[in-house]
């Protein structure tokens, strides 16, 4: 008779085999290309890496095309760098909710717009639209100005010193901004609400304790939490009958406690659509300006052009005011913008699930319980879509002649389709009178090549080395 480890080890390999057939199944079903990866494992322990997971998606397309199927552990997932593909995924009712990725989001920041699951979120999301809407928008533009202001008075000190790390100010300039838009006060200087909090508070949890900063985590999240239940208290208690009557209810704390009045909202849904907002306006603005000013550095002739730009519409240095009309007729940092946002999209890779079976526009089906990781950071310097020069970074690919016959997919540096970025908009305008007042004060340059920049997938994009940057006053 078999002994009992022998059967265990039977059924060890039974298991296995059942796992790998499986697998096999699905990759001939689904017509999909894909490594198989390793029993239990799947490709999981190629991507355990966050710094690895942007290199070794490059790998898999490189062998397997735009389209890929394998497994995280028992779980099957497609990379998708397509963008037809794209295209049937983002716009598909069957693919609204967001990858099991997302939950350390969740721990971090509560289960608002950026993570909440259909329909809840279709409720939230057209609950929360007016407070981004384009009359909305254009009453930041002077929260815009003042706080770039601000922020001249902080760099005219540096011209002469070298390179120095500008994104410690940049989060500062940002953070003010969007506490002040989205929460009616600004509170970058609360010691409680510092960027650095921020940014301990969405690292993922094992990147924490793997560097010791679980409990430095665990307090920042108690801390802004706190001050964010503050400040809707606050907001609470100071109203009026007549004062919540002459309030514009679309600015978003007014627009949430409002809902929280009429039932509609809870405390927790008030306190994570707040964090939430706070730190999408916050993070991926400050990235976006700058990886712009970056670029602009390592390729100084384009730098130029957008100064040359900048200067005719506003041709006295120093601090001026920045209206909606101005950031329409920068038709040239337009270009500037979206180049840099292809060549380094805000967020690399998003994540999406299937609710059903989804049908693709090419036949096939993807079962339902399929995690997709939308590989926006290779999609957008795929040679085959952007040419041969796809990897470096010329506006000029932005030209209308140059986008004319692209997908509509192929550039969706804030997703696209049902469930895009609800403050698109607020971003870019954001960006450009940050820009505008940059470019035309300074000149910036570094020592730091292109090609040795090394990409770090996270919630948004970072850099294992980031650049530091050397600034020159112009007149």
């Amino acid at each position: 008779m078999l002994t009992w480890t022998l059967w265990c080890g039977l059924l060890f390999v039974l298991w296995i085999y059942f796992l790998w057939s499986r697998r096999r199944f699905y990759l001939l079903t689904l017509k999909i290309p894909g490594p198989i990866g390793y029993p239990f494992l799947g490709m999981a322990h190629k991507l355990m890496r966050r710094e690895d997971i942007l290199n070794e998606f490059g790998i898999y397309m490189a062998k397997h095309g735009p389209t890929i199927f394998s497994w995280l552990g028992p779980i099957p997932f497609m990379i998708v760098s397509e963008p037809q593909v794209v295209q049937d995924i983002l716009t598909s009712p069957h693919c609204v909710n967001k990858g099991i990725i997302y939950k350390a989001v969740d721990d971090g920041a509560g289960v608002g717009l950026f993570s909440l699951k259909d329909p809840r979120w279709s409720v939230h999301r057209k609950l929360l639209n007016p407070a981004f809407g384009h009359k909305v928008l254009l009453s930041f533009l002077p929260i815009f100005n003042k706080e770039t202001a601000q922020l001249l008075s902080q760099l005219d000190a540096l011209p002469g010193g070298g390179e120095k790390d500008l994104i410690p100010l940049l989060q500062s300039l940002t953070l003010g901004i969007a506490t002040q838009t989205t929460m009616g006060c600004d509170v970058k200087s609360e010691e409680n609400f510092k960027s650095n909090s921020l940014m301990e508070r969405y690292q993922c949890r094992w990147a924490r304790q793997l560097s010791g900063k679980e409990a430095n985590y665990y307090r920042a999240k108690t801390e802004i939490r706190a001050f964010i239940r503050k400040l809707i208290q606050k907001r609470l208690s100071e109203d009026t009958e007549d004062s919540i009557k002459s309030k514009d209810k679309n600015i978003f704390l007014n627009l949430a406690t409002d809902l929280l009045r009429r039932g509609v909202f809870d405390w927790k849904n008030v306190e994570d659509e707040s964090n939430v907002i706070v730190f999408g306006a916050f993070e991926t603005t400050a990235n976006t300006v700058y990886y712009v000013l970056m670029l602009l550095a390592m390729f100084p002739q384009y730098q130029e052009r957008a100064f040359e730009e900048i200067k005719s519409l506003f041709p006295n240095s120093g601090d001026f005011e920045v209206t909606y009309e101005d950031t329409q007729q920068m038709v040239y940092l337009d270009l500037v913008l979206n180049e840099s946002m292809r060549v380094i999209p805000p967020v690399p890779v998003v994540s999406r699930q299937t609710s059903q079976d989804l049908t693709l526009t090419n036949g096939i089906v993807v079962p339902k319980g399929v995690q997709i990781a939308i590989n926006m950071f290779h999609m957008h310097r795929s040679k085959k879509i952007w040419g041969p020069e796809a990897e470096s970074f010329n506006p000029d690919n932005f030209l209308p002649h140059n986008t004319r016959d692209k997908h509509p997919y192929a550039f969706i540096p804030f997703t696209k389709g049902i469930r895009n970025c609800i403050g698109w908009r607020y971003a870019l305008i954001s960006a450009k009178v940050t820009l505008a007042k940059l470019l035309r004060n300074y000149r910036f340059k570094t020592s730091f090549k292109f090609e040795d920049l090394y990409y770090v997938e996270d919630i948004t994009m970072k850099l294992k080395a980031v650049p530091k940057l050397e600034i020159q006053k112009r007149m």
